[in-house]
This record gives structure tokens, C-alpha cells and sequence, in this order.
């Protein structure tokens, strides 16, 4: 294949965005604070199991306590009946069944409000134990919230990178002759490189010296003439390490 030596530098700044490219999206994958919210991930299960078990408790603590309030405002508006009924009753018989009534709806309204006592101590540790969990859970929450935002911020700024090096490889790419550039194109999709330069006697392709034999069978071939690296198989550039 021939192209001039103009032609085949320009692969080597073709090369470098790939390179560059690649790197930013690389980088742009494996941000490390990525690994940091993967770690976060059974901390916030943990803290919402928590969170979720305190708000049942303390609902349920709640529910009891409303129940036994109800009873209370029953309890009470039934004294209140029967004390108006006693009030104005004149037989005796249903006075004292009356007196009675309202004795047991005392114990009974006693009980109720030690009952309420007990239970308002034991929300009281519910209500703590959901704060605290709550607490946590916001917490853990805002260190994800604020690694998803440096996330979010190095993304929009590599992306940035990226899309101004795409841009600036297409018109390079579109400087290179067609022929060239899919030979290249291909080596970059199979081997992971395209084209490299030739410094010395080695092979920046492969990062080592050529034989004897091979170095001197390119130096040999006329500079429009395209080789390739002999351990890789990668365009090798000629010339480019002398300007």
C-alpha cells in the first residue's frame, strides 16, 4: 500500500486521540467514587431495614395508645352519663346500680390511664430509636446524594473532553486517505492499536528492538511505501521521531 509520509504521520496523531479517547472513557467508567457508592449499598439497606423497622414500631406503639385514648373518651363520656342519670334519678334501686357503674368505670378508667402510661414510656424509646434511625438513614443518604453529584460533575466534564477529541479525530480522519485509514481502523479493532512509530530500531508497536534483518529490509523500503511492525502487525511510521 502506498501513501506518502505526510499520510502515515498523520495516523500517529490519529493514534493519540484514540489513545486520549480511550483513557477518558475508561476513566469515565471506573470513577472511583462508583466503587464508593457500590460499597455504600449494604450500609443503606441496613440503615433503611432500621429506619423501616423503628417506623412500624413506633406506628404500632401510636395505634395502641390511640386505641386506649378511645377507650378513655368512652369510659368518660359513659361517667358522664351516668352521674347526669344520677344526678336526677329518685328511685334508689337504680341510683345504687348507677353508684355502682360508675365505681367500676373509676377502676376501669384507672386502668386504662396506667395502661396509657406504660405505653407512652414505650413509645417514647420507639419514638427515640426512630429518630436515631432516621438519623442514620439521612446520612448515609446524603453521602450517596453527594457521590452521585461528583459523579454527575466529572461525567459532564470528561464527556465534554471526549466529545471535543471526537470532534477534533473526525477531522483529522477526514484528512487521511481512505484506504489508509481503514487498514488502520482495522489493526485498531483487532490488536488495540493502529499505527506507531518506529524509533531507532524499536517498535513503539511492541516496545522492542527489530532484528537486525528487519530493520534493515524497512530502511530498505521507500518512504510512500506502508509497513508494518513485524511483532504486532500494526502500521509502523517511519521518519516521525527525526522532526
Amino acid at each position: 500500500m502506498k501513501a506518502s509520509p505526510r499520510q502515515q504521520r498523520l495516523l500517529l496523531d490519529l493514534q493519540q486521540l484514540d489513545h486520549t479517547i480511550a483513557q477518558l472513557r475508561r476513566k469515565r467508567a471506573t470513577l472511583p467514587e462508583r466503587a464508593e457508592i457500590a460499597g455504600l449499598a449494604g450500609e443503606i439497606a441496613a440503615a433503611r431495614d432500621r429506619f423501616m423497622s423503628a417506623q412500624r414500631e413506633l406506628d404500632s406503639q401510636n395505634a395502641d395508645i390511640a386505641r386506649v385514648e378511645a377507650d378513655i373518651t368512652m369510659v368518660r363520656q359513659r361517667r358522664e352519663r351516668d352521674e347526669q342519670m344520677l344526678s336526677v334519678s329518685t328511685s334508689s334501686k337504680e341510683a345504687q346500680a348507677l353508684q355502682g357503674e360508675l365505681d367500676t368505670l373509676a377502676r376501669r378508667k384507672g386502668e386504662l390511664e396506667d395502661r396509657e402510661l406504660e405505653l407512652m414510656e414505650v413509645q417514647e424509646r420507639a419514638q427515640a430509636e426512630f429518630a436515631e434511625a432516621e438519623r442514620l438513614l439521612g446520612g448515609v443518604d446524603e453521602r450517596r446524594a453527594a457521590l452521585q453529584q461528583r459523579i454527575d460533575e466529572a461525567e459532564q466534564r470528561l464527556d465534554r473532553e471526549i466529545s471535543s477529541n471526537t470532534e477534533e479525530r473526525a477531522g483529522l480522519a477526514a484528512e487521511i486517505q481512505r484506504d489508509l485509514i481503514e487498514v488502520y481502523e482495522e489493526l485498531r479493532g483487532r490488536i488495540g492499536i493502529g499505527a506507531a512509530r518506529l524509533r531507532g530500531n524499536v517498535s513503539e508497536a511492541s516496545n522492542m528492538a527489530l532484528a537486525p534483518a528487519e530493520l534493515s529490509d524497512i530502511r530498505a523500503t521507500a518512504p510512500d511505501e506502508v509497513v508494518f511492525c513485524p511483532g504486532t502487525g500494526a502500521i509502523l511510521v517511519r521518519g516521525a521521531d527525526e522532526e
